[in-house]
């Protein structure tokens, strides 16, 4: 009674994303137990391949899956889902938005509008999904009230609380309230006033937009308002007279706007569809378009533009030849479920949900089976009640590797089939599919790389942050620096820092008596010489249980040096996740550190 002592269990955890550990004491007639739960987070990097498909008609498909030479066999699997509906296929999606793990403002809107949308798309053909109801009564509330919390006098909002109102992202989050209100949810009618307010201060005569991107921004900013009522076509139409100024997502908009401000004028609507079907991309993968330029500022990219004419079509011109096309490339670019980014993803979704009304596509009724290497998978039937249901198939990739004692030199054979329509069936239906290999490379091979930002990391000791260390004695304070160099203009960059598992962070916003150390800072090492006072602060920061993540909505090019500090709390060797950069809307420009070991001493 009145001491403690310490007692150590050595465990080994792999394959698992958490592990739940039991302590039981007993002493006498006494008894205590506590239960915790705790995330693995394994020291190897996930890299995902995949394919995707569409069955029309009865037939089979087959897909060749090679495994990598060097990777870590204690993790991975083979993945293959059969969809039998749009409805069953844009489950992944519609899960990965609600569950994303930062919440910008752009974010706090597509967690739950695209479910929304799609929710009353189901109830309208017919199917109940009282899990995503159930979902929808938790997500739009407490968006509803970060919204509030966020948006600025002015009437706008930014990326995060601290930025500048942004009139692209402002229309964003009206949209959202808008489709609330439409959904039966109770709004906040003065915070709308204020963001229409504010939408209507920054519409610009074409003579006024300074940038290529604006024209676009302008077009959604009409659509939006259109959406709401507030649109004269006027403005529209002064937009239209330079349509060749705009992208095919903003021609896409303007045609929206125009048809909902005077929808028996169809002259400029049918003109500006016209414009779309000339600029598409025909390929064995279907129809999609490609923008001269992505518009960093509106974060678009060629798949989100893609998504936008997909849902302009499907409400304007719904028989249009190339739509099927175009719904069959968007579901070839989906990765594990969902596309590369928030913003992809939410109008994919979106898109897809309005050819979904459109086509009525919700119509099936066949058998399908799945062999690899000749054995069966699975195997089902598709009807009017399971329809919305995807079926998902997993092999490990430990299974992978022991087939025949070795790794088939020719790959495995996944074979994808759709069965003949019997007596009674119509064979009516889609069959889409998709399969991902999820394979991890070892320890050895996570080293520093470079794919349009430069990361290196570096821990010191607090009262000597010239010394590079790679360990420290329990209850010590440690700097850790961070060192970005940009090679060009970066927007909305995350970066994400581990921490090594026996430390944890210093948070300088807990006014506590326990909180030592220095605040974080920011210093800008070397660059152009461009930007004004203030310039160099990141938009948001978040310090978690397991890394700091820092958020920029824009950072010149030029090298940085954040640092922070953490204190080395268990003793143990730890390794240590790489530092990660990445645009949040273009993820194909990141980079990360070297791995590493950071040791706690007694």
């Amino acid at each position: 009674p009145g001491g403690k002592a310490k007692v150590t269990w050595p465990i080994t955890v792999q394959g698992v994303d958490e592990t739940t550990i039991l302590f039981i004491a007993t002493g006498g007639e006494l008894s205590d137990a506590v239960e915790i739960t705790l995330p693995v987070y394994n020291y190897s990097t996930p890299e995902v391949v995949g394919t995707a498909g569409q069955l029309s008609e009865p037939g089979e498909r087959l897909e060749v899956v090679y495994l990598p030479q060097r990777m870590d066999p204690s993790q991975g699997e083979l993945a293959v889902a059969i969809e039998p509906s749009l409805a069953a296929s844009m489950r992944e999606g519609l899960g990965y938005l609600e569950h994303y793990p930062y919440e910008c403002i752009e974010q706090v809107v597509s967690r739950w509008l695209p479910n929304l949308l799609t929710y009353r798309a189901l109830r309208r053909l017919g199917i109940e999904r009282p899990d995503l109801e159930r979902a929808l009564r938790g997500l739009v509330p407490v968006g509803l009230q970060r919204i509030y919390a966020q948006q600025h006098p002015d009437g706008g909002w930014g990326w995060w609380l601290s930025d500048t109102s942004d009139p692209f992202l402002s229309g964003y989050v009206l949209l959202g309230l808008i489709e609330a209100q439409r959904g039966d949810f109770a709004v906040d009618q003065g915070a709308m006033d204020r963001a229409a307010e504010f939408l209507q201060q920054n519409l610009k005569a074409p003579r006024d937009v300074e940038h290529p991107w604006e024209y676009n921004a302008q077009a959604f900013i009409l659509y939006v308002l259109a959406e709401r009522g507030d649109l004269a076509p006027s403005r529209a139409v002064k937009l239209y007279e330079v349509r060749d100024r705009l992208a095919s997502y903003g021609k896409a908009f303007l045609a929206l706007a125009l048809d909902l401000t005077n929808p028996r004028e169809r002259t400029r609507v049918d003109a500006l569809l016209s414009d779309l079907a000339s600029e598409a991309i025909l390929s064995a993968t279907g129809a999609h378009w490609e923008e001269e330029r992505d518009d960093v500022w509106t974060m678009n990219t060629d798949t989100r533009s893609t998504a936008i004419i997909v849902a302009t079509l499907s409400r304007l011109d719904p028989e249009n030849s190339l739509l099927p096309h175009a719904v069959r490339w968007l579901m070839a670019a989906r990765k594990e479920g969902r596309w590369e980014t928030t913003q992809e993803t939410a109008w994919a979704l979106m898109g897809l949900t309005d050819y979904m009304v459109a086509s009525g596509e919700l119509e099936a009724d066949y058998s399908w089976r799945v062999l690899l290497d000749s054995e069966e998978l699975g195997q089902g039937d598709v009807d009017a009640s399971n329809l919305d249901e995807e079926q998902e198939l997993r092999v490990g990739v430990a299974q992978l590797l022991r087939e025949e004692g070795a790794r088939p030199t020719d790959g495995h054979r996944l074979l994808i089939q759709r069965g003949k329509p019997v007596a009674g069936q119509t064979g009516r239906g889609q069959l889409y599919y998709t399969a991902h290999l999820r394979y991890f490379l070892p320890v050895e091979e996570v080293q520093a790389t470079s794919r349009g930002v430069i990361v290196a990391r570096q821990y010191s000791r607090a009262d000597e942050p010239e010394r590079v260390v790679d360990g420290a004695a329990a209850n010590d304070t440690v700097q850790v620096k961070i060192t970005l160099v940009a090679p060009h203009d970066l927007h909305y960059l995350v970066v994400e820092d581990p921490l090594p598992a026996g430390c944890e962070g210093i948070d300088r916003s807990l006014k506590t008596a326990s909180v030592v150390g220095e605040r974080p800072s920011l210093e800008r090492v070397e660059g152009d010489g461009r930007g004004g006072w203030g310039w160099w602060w990141f938009s948001h920061t978040d310090l978690r249980d397991e890394k700091a993540v820092l958020f920029a909505t824009y950072l010149p090019r030029g090298t940085y040096e954040y640092t922070y500090q953490i204190r080395a709390s268990l003793p143990g060797r730890f390794l240590v996740m790489p530092t990660t950069a990445y645009e949040m809307y273009f993820p194909e420009v990141w980079g990360r550190s070297d791995g590493g070991v950071f040791t706690v001493t007694e």
